[in-house]
């Protein structure tokens, strides 16, 4: 495989602290990429030969190699599977169905214009905060009104939930159902 040298330089990026700057080598080779800023280097090499940031895929999985420690052989490996887009929460998604669903069972008028007015509030807090301050949210108004409920609304409300969750879990595959809610 070939194998491609970059330099670069990075810069302090607080402007409490004095400018510095470090020149970085990059090195990609055999399907690895290699980071050297000058001056730092890992225990098993010369100064100024070590890469001691390394990323690469180990068993189908991305991660960051960091030799954290010149005095120490061992680096730092971090498994960056988390970090993929595909696993980001769906709060939206799942605030979203917590609000039409919650309908189903936040019945009647005080209930109902109860858990209107909590979703109207969820609306607010996704813009001022984020979809989870809004999910979040909604799980503590339904728990709140849990004693209102008869038995069988409880029952819904509980599948409501774990179906919500499945939003969270990144099962995109995952079909929520709701004609067996009722």
């Amino acid at each position: 495989m070939s194998e491609n040298n970059y330099t670069t330089t990075i810069k302090e990026q607080c402007t409490d602290t004095a400018p510095s700057e470090i020149k970085v080598n990059i090195l990609s080779e055999d399907g690895q990429i290699w980071i050297q800023p000058k001056g730092y280097g890992e225990k098993c090499t010369i100064d100024g030969a070590g890469y001691p940031i390394g990323i690469e895929i180990w068993q189908g999985r991305l991660r960051l190699i960091v030799f954290e420690d010149i005095n120490r052989e061992e680096p730092q490996i971090i498994d960056l599977e988390k970090a993929k887009e595909s696993r980001r929460y769906e709060y939206c998604k799942a605030a979203e169905y917590l609000a039409e669903q919650g309908r189903k069972v936040f019945t009647g008028p005080n209930i109902g214009g109860i858990w209107n007015a909590a979703c109207m509030d969820a609306c607010i807090l996704s813009h001022k905060q984020d979809d989870k301050a809004a999910y979040e949210y909604l799980l503590k108004i339904g728990a709140k009104y849990l004693t209102v409920l008869t038995e069988d609304q409880r029952q819904i409300w509980e599948k409501i939930k774990v179906n919500a969750a499945a939003f969270l879990e990144g099962l995109k595959s995952y079909e929520v159902d709701s004609k067996n809610l009722t």
